[in-house]
């Protein structure tokens, strides 16, 4: 019994009650699919030209483009559901509370983080139908979906720890918000046009002679897989494919963010952890 203990989170716990007994969820749930199921069916409605046949071979385009919508999403919703997660606690003045009580800062940090990505977990599971009528048709491996749900719930852990480090950084909500949505934008475009760049400046090199464009290394398209649209791309075998010997592209994305949200849910729980002798000592002399 003390061992399950260890792993049960009060945080997490009441964030859960907390988010799903409001009576924003359902209609957060229901707009959020009104918006996928609406793109799919308006997509259908076109590739059937205006509803007379549908052809099976298009339910790979149509499945890549729902995937890529479902991205765009997740891209949208995460940073607004993690970045306030601390920074809203600060403005109600309740941290304070919450570092004096029994709960470590890892656990703080973790539950808030969980619980934020657990009801968008809970959005895209609910998409399931949707994707079930694209498969129907055929034209998808079992093994795509998988690894597209995988890709989901990766960059999901990814962004919503940058989202988590920057409310713990940021004391208001609106700046973290619009601080942790530059951070995932910027780095996803930049990312592409750093490759973009080192690429044409090996082209410069290959035109004027100064290295032979037969050692020119391909290397630069592996950057293209820290974008997360051109790594949903390479599920499909449509992006930039680069291979690190017989390393997947896949496998360098899913490294790439697990690290990043290593990163920075350790440096969140570090950042908020020197806090919390200063407000037991207040307590203990009040």
């Amino acid at each position: 019994m003390s061992d399950l203990r260890r792993f049960h989170n009060p945080v997490l716990f009441n964030e859960w009650k907390m988010r799903m007994r409001t009576n924003r969820s359902p209609w957060i749930i229901l707009l959020y699919l009104l918006v996928l199921g609406a793109m799919t069916l308006t997509i259908i409605f076109f590739m059937t030209n205006g509803g007379s046949y549908y052809n099976p071979n298009d339910t790979r385009e149509l499945f890549m483009m729902l995937s890529v919508f479902q991205l765009g999403m997740i891209g949208f919703v995460v940073p607004g559901l993690t970045a306030g997660v601390i920074s809203g606690e600060r403005e109600r003045q309740t941290l304070s509370v919450l570092l004096t009580t029994n709960v470590s800062a890892t656990r703080l940090i973790l539950g808030k983080w969980l619980a934020s990505l657990s009801f968008m977990t809970f959005l895209v599971i609910a998409t399931i139908p949707l994707y079930a009528i694209v498969f129907l048709y055929g034209g998808i491996s079992p093994a795509q979906v998988i690894k597209v749900f995988g890709f989901y719930v990766i960059t999901m852990f990814g962004i919503g720890s940058i989202g988590v480090l920057m409310s713990t950084l940021i004391k208001r909500t609106g700046i973290s918000t619009v601080v942790t949505y530059a951070v995932v934008f910027g780095s996803a475009i930049g990312s592409s046009i750093l490759a973009e760049i080192i690429k044409e400046f090996i082209r410069y090199q290959r035109r004027s002679g100064s290295v032979p464009s037969a050692t020119m290394p391909d290397w630069p398209n592996l950057i293209h897989n820290f974008n997360p649209l051109f790594a949903m791309l390479n599920i499909f075998e449509e992006g930039p494919q680069i291979r690190i010997g017989n390393v997947d592209p896949y496998a360098v994305y899913c490294l790439f963010f697990g690290t990043i949200t290593l990163f920075c849910l350790f440096l969140s729980i570090y950042l908020i952890q020197p806090v919390k002798p200063r407000f037991r000592k207040v307590k203990e002399e009040q």
